[in-house]
């Protein structure tokens, strides 16, 4: 290797984070020499490791790189380069120590109370390894309890903002570690029905991830906590370039399970757009990707939308085989939120194919478990599902029962006069088959862009 280049031995101490203090002129050669693409360089480094690929990631690998000639022309690039070698060292810093298992256990006995006024107090409840499994445990219970997810995320968004600040290169992990708190937070209220809080808790994360190192895998992380919000509200030209975003990320790192990951948000978002031939076909690219072993829940998610699209395209027979197929899958699960949206799900094939009595049942009982967990959007949704299955029955006074004690979820997600007004009506028309489906079909087309949360990862 020409002596122009940094040695092998240069780069290995380089990528095992030594404090840039003590050997600033290296890093900085070593960060120019990347910066500026030599490609002798690029080639002998580009098996060195995972770390190295996402080191890639975080200069930028993808853009065309300047000669160095031109780069350095008249030009002081020493503070850019300390800067980023400043990050980079931050990047590669060691990882927060973990939380003992007294201290955990002792937090778990903790009263809600409790809990809140000691993590906002600071010490070792506010410690970056204590955050980490603050926000580890809110993503864990996000199938079982959307109020416990929330919960967690929330004690996390506290315990991070009494972290007290740092110095130096720790200050940038601390920013991003307030952004994945913050990210998290953002999505728990996004999934418990409170998107116009979650939105400004993402835009919180997204300033605290500008402000740190700049990894790229919290960067796609990020993405895919705003790509679900984005779709509650109706962007989904938005969400799908998130996820393309994101996804590109996870390409490029050789991390396919996340990969799939992106697509199978993509196909969701897609599918809530009205396409569902084409989220067809992304969920049939995400799933020979996922890891089943890895994570059940994804598979389940991908096959579960599978499924769905199959029934707004109006073609119940072949979502029926699909789901007979994924019974296994299905069986395997014992989050209570999931196994609510599969008896949904059932349900509705099973009216679909004429099986209403069948149908009636499950989804007495999905809409009984939403009401449990005070879910009110799923409420008013499977309510209305059940509604066109007693239309089709011909029970009017089960219609109108169900309609009853539906207007006060209506009333609490406040939704507008005209969507209540259509509620109240179907009462009136219950006994007319064809009028009350067509009604039932306008609520829902009402009630959907407020709910939007079809079964993804969160």
């Amino acid at each position: 290797m020409p002596s122009a280049h940094p040695s092998w031995e240069d780069y290995e101490g380089f990528l095992q984070g030594t404090s840039v203090w003590a050997a600033q002129h290296r890093n900085s050669r070593v960060l120019h020499h990347l910066l500026v693409g030599c490609t002798v360089c690029r080639d002998g480094l580009r098996g060195m490791t995972r770390q190295m690929r996402r080191l890639a990631c975080l200069f930028g690998s993808g853009a065309e790189p300047a000669p160095a000639e031109t780069a350095m022309a008249g030009c002081d690039y020493t503070p850019a380069f300390a800067a980023a070698a400043r990050a980079v060292s931050a990047f590669l810093a060691p990882a927060a120590e973990e939380p003992s298992a007294s201290l955990m256990a002792e937090f778990a006995a903790l009263s809600a109370e409790d809990r809140f006024r000691l993590v906002s107090g600071g010490g070792p409840y506010a410690a970056p390894g204590f955050i980490k499994m603050l926000i580890d445990q809110s993503h864990n219970v996000r199938y079982r309890d959307a109020q416990e997810m929330l919960h967690f995320a929330y004690l996390a968004r506290l315990a991070v903002e009494a972290c007290p600040p740092e110095e130096g290169d720790q200050e940038l992990r601390l920013a991003d570690l307030r952004a994945r708190a913050w990210g998290q937070y953002g999505n728990a209220l996004r999934v418990t029905g409170r998107p116009r809080e979650a939105e400004g808790a993402l835009i919180t994360a997204q300033r605290h991830r500008k402000a740190g190192t700049g990894d790229p895998m919290l960067r796609a992380w990020l993405l895919t906590r705003v790509a679900p919000l984005a779709v509650f509200q109706g962007r989904f030209h938005d969400a799908v370039a998130m996820c393309a975003e994101a996804g590109e990320v996870y390409r490029e790192l050789a991390e396919n399970h996340l990969l799939a990951f992106t697509l199978v948000q993509k196909a969701i978002a897609t599918l809530y757009s009205g396409d569902a031939e084409n989220a067809i076909r992304i969920l049939n690219q995400a799933i020979p990707l996922i890891d089943h072993e890895e994570d059940t829940h994804l598979l389940f998610a991908a096959c579960h939308n599978l499924i769905r699209c199959y029934i707004d395209l109006g073609r119940p027979d072949q979502a029926l085989l699909l789901y007979s197929e994924t019974r296994e899958l299905y069986q395997e699960l014992d989050d209570p939120l999931l196994l609510l949206r599969a008896d949904w799900q059932e349900g509705q094939l099973l009216r679909d194919l004429g099986h209403l009595r069948a149908a009636e049942e499950i989804l007495v009982r999905a809409r009984k478990g939403y009401m449990e967990r005070k879910l009110a959007y799923e409420v008013a949704l499977v309510s209305l599902d059940l509604a066109a299955t007693y239309v089709k029955l011909g029970f009017v006074d089960e219609l109108k029962r169900t309609v009853m004690t539906t207007v006060p979820i209506f009333h609490a997600l406040r939704v507008g006069v005209e969507t209540l007004a259509s509620l109240l009506q179907l009462q009136r028309v219950a006994d007319q088959e064809q009028r009350a489906l067509e009604l039932i079909r306008t609520l829902s087309a009402l009630i959907e862009p407020l709910h939007r949360q079809q079964v993804e990862e969160n």
